[in-house]
């Protein structure tokens, strides 16, 4: 009995910390937002087969209509043309609505989603044309944290890729960061999580097509 404890918890020690992970999440446009992931350098993040953010060794790559972009070297550019004139011409008018510091207050509830409890908290987003005010519901769950940290990640990564890490832009990522509240359940109506799996990643998905 005392030998098969043993073997257990040593088969217990030698496992890997995440097995694979999938997670989707419901957007309010009617899409689904699907996250494969395998560990921090190793995931894929997209809503279909054509279009999709994946992370190779740690290396950051977009996929368009099945183009692929190494947002490394795409980042030399648009560093050349600069941030603000970079963000000014793909957001247009949308600059406006693009949040330039975040805070968040708890409501004392709770509420289950996809058989997970979180806290509810309200979010509060400030832009130039106002306040943007959501519930954002946060479980404290490992694996919920592990993607998270691979969607926050990839939202670093696109801003330190147009060389906007010091500007207003980045600013809402730190601070979201440095809550560590957990791992988001739902943003208000436009994210919810549908369900989280531990099972195995089929082989290709985390790879160059």
């Amino acid at each position: 009995m005392f030998r098969s404890m043993l073997f257990a918890v040593a088969a217990l020690l030698a496992a890997p910390a995440f097995a694979d992970l999938t997670a989707v999440y419901a957007l309010a446009g009617g899409e689904q937002l699907r996250v494969e992931y395998r560990d921090a350098a190793n995931f894929r993040i997209g809503t279909d087969a054509e279009n999709y953010q994946l992370m190779v060794n740690g290396h950051l790559y977009a996929v368009a209509q099945g183009q692929v972009i190494d947002v490394q070297k795409v980042s030399r550019q648009i560093r050349a043309v600069g941030a603000d004139t970079f963000l000014a011409g793909l957001l247009g008018d949308a600059t406006s609505d693009v949040p330039t510091d975040v805070s968040v207050r708890p409501l004392g509830r709770r509420e289950t989603i996809a058989g997970y409890t979180g806290e509810v908290y309200e979010a509060v987003a400030r832009t130039s044309n106002g306040e943007q005010r959501a519930e954002v519901v946060v479980a404290d769950d490992a694996d919920l944290k592990a993607v998270q940290d691979a969607l926050m990640k990839v939202a670093k990564d696109a801003v330190a890729a147009v060389g906007a890490e010091s500007s207003a832009y980045a600013r809402p990522l730190q601070q979201v960061e440095q809550l560590r509240l957990g791992g988001v359940l739902r943003y208000g109506e436009d994210l919810r999580l549908v369900s989280l799996q531990r099972a195995p990643i089929a082989a290709g998905r985390i790879a160059l097509p």
